[in-house]
Parts: structure tokens; C-alpha cells; sequence
């Protein structure tokens, strides 16, 4: 925390905190209430994801439940996280678990831009405004929503800081730091695959040996070697094999690229709406190509980029308390989202790290005025484009949010500020191998 505040005056991020607070107890209080209203519904029902699991874990912790739909998307070892909350009614559980969010996005936020701070870059007071309008959306809908995205963004966060320190024994830390992020939420993957290519040995290692703790040693601990094991089996089978075997992806509103591509090239509804009783389908699609087809285009789409982000990350990397590393690891986030099998609004609080390397951008002193401008000309792209995706999307109708969603606002977006990052990047390394007169 104090790199944070030598980064940005003591009272902006004091300011930044009060409203963090305000926002939570904000939407902790709507939720309660929400729920409240909704255990006297004849109708039943739940108010969002993390109401339906606490109405779900009770099933697996006594009833040892089976994994049968997607209707709990994550593995065993969340249910120990969730636990605890069980113990409170419904609304109280939402208040609490809202409330917890809020220390979780300071700890991220003050990992990230310590993150900038250790690769030497001061960050600027519009830097520090950049991140927070860039970011708040995504956390918002994270906290009404009850996700889980924070307990896997903490600890991979915290791992690629404290890989910076670059000592094998703070190496081993920050794989098993990064391996915890992957056993919350399979995505984090992809950054093994980094840290290998890296020759960052000890932290892929560490990583790996992270995940099978926290898949097999610690939920065994828990329910059973037996029960673990059958739970993670069927979770495999309904969360993993149907993406990893297939390439299958939610074509619903999401923001990722395969399922914005289903959207737009298969005769599949962009979304479904319900008025009067009668689902109506929306399309958006210029083209009417077999799902199947549209799969493997995807997957030739992810293998390009894959690849040209290898050969763009060729040459050895010295130090990762550097700029370098910030931009590569943001775009390792950026690749994460884009090409996730579903990848909604609330997951884009991942983008951070991306929005932190434009804040750095921004504020180098020694990066030209036209890579700045084009960052922040980028940024504000972003935040126009995302704002949409919030009650702001009424303004196109009585589906314009839905339609916003379906045009994939947050991917867009998320590929020009990226696209603004990368091409300043470049533009420095160009710079740094010119004479100098």
C-alpha cells in the first residue's frame, strides 16, 4: 500500500475509498433487500448467481449433490468458500459477501499499480482516474452479480507481483499464488504458459504443483478423496471438455470472441427477450455458417494469437520489474478474456492489468505526446463504449442494453485500448534501438 500512495495524492485515494465504500453498502443494502423480497416470492426463485449458489451448497455439503448443468460453474473447492456464508439467511449472506468484495478490490488495485511502481513508472493523477473509469463497471456488476471473479483475480494479481521480486523462494510463492487463481477459475492457465515461455521455470512449476493442492489435497481434506474426485470429475465434464474438445461457447451475451463471432456469423438468436408472456429471438448475424464451422474459425483466431503474441514476445525478457513485463502480462490478461468460453461484463475486472499499462503509458515522462494522446484517445473509447453496457443502454430502446451486450461492447473496446497499448510498446522499442544523436 505505500507504493500506492506514492504513486497518486493521499487524497485522491482517500476520496477513491469513501466512494468504494458508499458503492458497496450501496449495492450490499439492494441486495439484501432484492433477496429479502424474494423469500416471500410465491414464484421463488433466486436474485442472482451467488443467491442461487447458497441455495445450491447446503444440497452438495449434506446432501453430497452431483454436478448436473452449469448452474454452479465452479469447482469443488469453492464450496468452501461459500460454506461459511451458509450459516446466515439468504440477504444477510448477500450483504456479507458484497462487503467482502470491497477490501478484495482495494488489495488488487494496490497489487496492480504497485506492479507499475516496481517497473519504475510514477503514475499521474489522470493515470490513476484512467484505471478507476476504465474499471468500475466491471466491479460493480461483479458485486450485484455475487461472482467469484475476485477470489481468483486476488491471488493471480498478488503472483505476478511478487514475481517482480525475482528470488526462487518468491518465485515458488507467486506459482502457488497463481496456481490458487487457476484452481478458483480455469482461465489463469494461460499464464503458465507465459511464465514457461519466460524460461520462468520455478514459477510455471510451482503453479502446476499449486493446482493439484488446491483441486485434490485441500477439498479432499474436506468431503472425501472419493467425493472430491467424483465432483471434479463431473465438473470437468460440463465445464472444461465441451470448450477444450469442441470449442463450444455460450452464444448468449457475453464478451468474448467466439461467442461474439456465433452471434455474428451462425443463424443463432443474439439474445432472447420475453414481453407478454411471448420469447422473442433477436439475430445480428451477417452470415448463416454451421456452428461447427464457426468453432474452428475461432480456434484458428486463438492460435494466430497465440503465435504472433510468441513471436512478438521473442526476445528474452532481463527483469520483470519492468515496463515490458506489465504490457505482456496485460495482454496475456486481454487473451485470457477474449478468448475464455464465456466471458460476461463482470469478467472484465481481469482488464486492470491492461488499464494499468495504459496508465503507465500515460505517465512516463519520457513517452511521446502522440503515444499518450492515442492511449488516452483509446481509454476514453473504452469507457464510452462500456458505459452502454450499463442502464445507460436504455437509451437504444427497450432491449438496447441486450443489443449493446450482443455487439459486444466490452471485446471491442477492450481490443482498441489494447491495439493503443501494444502499438506505443512498439513504438518504444523502436525508439530504444535508434541511435542517439
Amino acid at each position: 500500500m505505500r507504493s500506492v500512495l506514492r504513486l497518486a495524492p493521499r487524497t485522491l485515494l482517500q476520496r477513491l475509498v469513501v466512494l468504494s465504500a458508499a458503492a458497496t453498502l450501496i449495492i450490499g443494502l439492494q441486495q439484501y433487500m432484492l433477496t429479502s423480497r424474494k423469500l416471500v416470492d410465491p414464484n421463488g426463485g433466486h436474485t442472482n448467481d451467488f443467491d442461487r449458489w447458497m441455495i445450491m451448497t447446503p444440497t452438495f455439503l449434506y446432501d453430497r449433490a452431483d454436478y448436473v448443468n452449469d448452474q454452479l460453474p465452479t469447482p469443488p473447492l469453492t464450496l468452501i468458500a461459500f460454506a461459511p456464508l451458509t450459516a446466515l439467511s439468504r440477504p444477510a449472506a448477500q450483504f456479507a459477501w458484497v462487503s467482502l468484495k470491497l477490501p478484495l478490490v482495494c488489495l488488487v488495485f494496490a497489487l496492480a499499480v504497485g506492479m507499475v511502481a516496481k517497473a519504475g513508472t510514477r503514475l499521474t493523477t489522470p493515470a490513476i482516474l484512467l484505471i478507476v473509469t476504465g474499471w468500475w463497471l466491471a466491479v460493480i456488476v461483479d458485486m450485484q452479480e455475487g461472482q467469484v471473479n475476485f477470489l481468483a483475480l486476488l491471488p493471480l494479481v498478488a503472483g505476478l507481483a511478487l514475481a517482480q521480486r525475482e528470488t526462487r523462494a518468491f518465485d515458488a510463492a507467486a506459482g502457488g499464488l497463481i496456481g490458487l487463481a487457476i484452481a478458483v477459475k480455469l482461465t489463469p492457465l494461460v499464464f503458465v504458459a507465459y511464465f514457461a515461455w519466460r524460461r520462468r521455470w520455478t514459477i510455471a512449476a510451482a503453479s502446476v504443483a499449486s493446482v493439484a493442492v488446491w483441486w485434490l489435497a485441500v477439498p479432499a481434506l474436506v468431503f472425501g478423496w472419493d467425493q472430491n474426485l467424483t465432483w471434479l470429475e463431473q465438473w470437468a465434464r460440463i465445464m472444461i471438455l465441451p470448450y477444450a474438445a469442441r470449442g463450444e461457447v455460450l452464444y448468449s451475451t457475453t464478451q468474448s470472441i467466439g461467442s461474439f463471432a456465433l452471434r455474428l456469423l451462425s443463424a443463432i438468436p443474439a439474445f432472447e427477450s420475453r414481453h407478454d408472456g411471448i420469447l422473442e429471438p433477436h439475430f445480428m448475424n451477417v452470415a448463416a455458417l454451421a456452428p461447427s464451422v464457426v468453432h474452428r474459425i475461432v480456434r484458428g483466431m486463438m492460435v494466430g494469437v497465440a503465435l504472433a503474441g510468441l513471436w512478438w514476445m521473442r526476445k528474452p525478457l532481463d527483469t520483470l520489474a519492468s515496463r515490458r513485463y506489465i504490457v505482456e502480462v496485460a495482454a496475456v490478461a486481454a487473451f485470457m478474456l477474449w478468448f475464455s468460453e464465456r466471458t460476461w461484463v463482470h469478467h472484465y475486472i481481469s482488464f486492470v492489468l491492461m488499464l494499468c499499462a495504459a496508465a503507465m503509458i500515460v505517465s512516463d515522462p519520457a513517452e511521446p505526446e502522440r503515444s499518450k494522446r492515442a492511449v488516452y484517445r483509446a481509454a476514453g473509447i473504452f469507457f464510452g463504449l462500456t458505459l452502454f453496457a450499463s442502464e445507460a443502454g436504455q437509451v437504444f430502446g427497450r432491449n438496447g442494453i441486450d443489443w449493446v451486450k450482443a455487439v459486444g461492447v466490452y471485446l471491442l473496446a477492450s481490443v482498441v485500448l489494447t491495439a493503443a497499448v501494444l502499438k506505443a510498446e512498439a513504438a518504444r522499442r523502436v525508439s530504444e534501438r535508434l541511435p542517439r544523436s
